[in-house]
Formats: structure tokens, C-alpha cells, sequence
């Protein structure tokens, strides 16, 4: 794997440890909606999901009276309020990760499920906006995750095979849409992002400076 690839990451669980921050956010906002039956088990299932889906099982499990539009809207509102209060720090080893593919003339790009806000805005409190020379978001297709849609527009952008891509993703749906477009995954096994299935992965790592992780990339 050493000649120049595209280095796709996810962004939340991968270069930001953002799941605690959402799961403490999102309990809270069902208590608020009266879902007080969604359980933390219940919760791991949805990260890596789309929104759409996460609040149709919700709104059906809960009986809520909004429209699936409206609660997407709502915790929108306060997931991009959340992450503007608080205290973001890059995932331990990211940024002498990044700094490597880098220099390898490697181009890194990201593919994530949240919206173009919050990830412009997770990057500039993180200072890693220059590392990526393409952001990728839910908004930009149609079939999020585990959907390869996400992935393959990566690809396209740069008129590169899959093959001459390598995702870097933590949740089982993000290791789904990695492999269904073609590509190399390494999962990243994040103890916060929940009981993650990563086996489909072609390598799990648990943290960012595994020599072998650097390896896989050269």
C-alpha cells in the first residue's frame, strides 16, 4: 500500500471523542421529548446511522407527536449549540497521524454524517481544517451510511478507483459503507462509540501512534 492513496476519515469518534459529548446531549433531549424508553444499548445502536433513521425508530418507539423533519431539526439546533460550548481536543496521536500522511504526499479528505456546520465547526476548534482538502457531509447525498454513496463521492471527486482509497472509520455502519464501496477500512475501536461490529474491517487499531496502523498507510 505505498504508493500516494486518498485517506478518508470519519470525523466524529475518529478525530474528535465526540460520542460521550452526544450521548450525554441526546439522553437529556429524550427525557425532554417524553422518549424516557430509549436506553443507552438502544443509543449505540444509531451512531453511524443517518439522523432519519435514528428518529423514525425513535418517534415510533416513543410515540412523539413531532415529525421525524422536526426532531432532526430540533437536535440539529442543539448538537451545533453543544459543540460551540464545549471543550474540544483532538483524539490522542491524531494530529502526529495527520502530520504523517501528510508528508507521505498521501491527500486526506472526510466523509462524515454530520452536518457541513458542525464539521467546519469541530475542525476549527480542533485547528485540523488544514490538514483535509475535501469535506464530504450527509448533506451531499442522498443514502447516508452504511450506504457507500458517501465514500464512492470521495472517489469521484478525484477520478480514483475505490482501491486507491483507505477509510479510517470507528462505527459499524462506517465500516459497512467503506467496504461496500470497495475500499480499505481500518477501524478505529473507540471504547465511547459503543459496541461497535468492526470485524469487517481489514485492520482494528485502539490507538492512533499502533506502528502498525502507520504501516498499513506507509
Amino acid at each position: 500500500m505505498n504508493h500516494k492513496k486518498i485517506v478518508i476519515f470519519d470525523l466524529d469518534g475518529v478525530l474528535l471523542d465526540s460520542e460521550p459529548i452526544y450521548i450525554a446531549m441526546n439522553m437529556r433531549f429524550f427525557k425532554e421529548l417524553g422518549a424516557t424508553g430509549i436506553t443507552l444499548e438502544d443509543y449505540d445502536r444509531f451512531i453511524g446511522i443517518s439522523a432519519t433513521t435514528m428518529w423514525a425508530t425513535i418517534k415510533e418507539k416513543a410515540g412523539l407527536s413531532q415529525t421525524v423533519e422536526e426532531l432532526k431539526s430540533m437536535e440539529r439546533e442543539l448538537k451545533h449549540k453543544t459543540l460551540g460550548e464545549a471543550a474540544l481536543v483532538p483524539t490522542d496521536g491524531i494530529v502526529p497521524f495527520l502530520e504523517h500522511l501528510q508528508q507521505a504526499g498521501h491527500t486526506l479528505a472526510i466523509a462524515s454524517s454530520s452536518l457541513q456546520k458542525n464539521v467546519q465547526l469541530i475542525l476549527g476548534k480542533l485547528g485540523l481544517a488544514k490538514y483535509f482538502d475535501l469535506v464530504v457531509t450527509g448533506e451531499d447525498v442522498v443514502k447516508g451510511k452504511p450506504e457507500p454513496d458517501i465514500f464512492l463521492k470521495v472517489a469521484r471527486h478525484y477520478g480514483c478507483p475505490p482501491e486507491d482509497c483507505v477509510v479510517i472509520e470507528d462505527s459499524a455502519n462506517g465500516v459497512k459503507a467503506a467496504k461496500a464501496a470497495g475500499m480499505a477500512c481500518l477501524a478505529y475501536f473507540n471504547p465511547h462509540s459503543g459496541k461497535q461490529d468492526l470485524s469487517k474491517a481489514d485492520f482494528i487499531f485502539d490507538r492512533f501512534d499502533d506502528k502498525k496502523l502507520y504501516e498499513r498507510i506507509g
